[in-house]
């Protein structure tokens, strides 16, 4: 018949060797998934550059005839 000390302790060593296989296939997981390169930029990787500024909308704009 099985001892029941020894029973627990391979169940307990068979669920640290799961726990550490779980943590060690996280690990790994989000390793992967941070060190993946970014989709390069469509065009090229020349930054855009910062837009001109625009006329108000608001502006009213009076008509001169002579």
């Amino acid at each position: 018949m099985i001892d029941t000390q020894l029973l627990t302790g391979v169940l307990v060593a068979l669920a640290a060797i799961g726990g550490l296989a779980v943590l060690l296939v996280a690990a790994l997981w989000t390793a992967a998934a941070v060190g993946k390169p970014g989709q390069a930029p469509h065009g090229g990787i020349r930054r855009d550059l910062t837009p001109l500024p625009q006329p108000d909308a608001d502006e009213t704009r009076e008509l001169v005839l002579h």
